[in-house]
């Protein structure tokens, strides 16, 4: 099967080479098509929700305000993982989404 191919490669060599140049031709094109970044960003899309309330307790900021601000922000589209934290007078809420999820949108 091998040897067959090779002797049809060799008797076949304007194919062989058009098909060679055709890929390299092909390989230079999608080559200088690619974006070029210094640093690219291989983080995750985040958001974050800090919402600051003086005086009240960790459990207060919890109740009062994690927990409605989480039920609201659960519907977002595109949405992978959230993570909330609640301490004196500040709550802190991390939602992480989808790979492809543009910043702009997710915000």
């Amino acid at each position: 099967m091998i040897e067959r191919l090779v002797v049809l490669f060799f008797r076949r060599r304007v194919v062989v080479w058009a098909i060679f140049l055709f890929v390299a031709a092909y390989g230079v094109y999608c080559w200088t098509q690619l974006p070029l970044e210094a640093y690219p960003d291989t983080a995750e899309t985040t958001s974050q929700v800090i919402t600051q309330v003086p005086g009240l307790a960790a459990e207060e900021v919890e109740k009062q305000i994690t927990i409605p601000l989480e039920r609201e922000i659960m519907g977002t589209p595109g949405m992978q993982v959230m993570r909330s934290k609640s301490t004196f007078g500040l709550s802190l809420i991390t939602v992480v989404f989808r790979d492809g999820a543009e910043d702009y949108w997710s915000r």
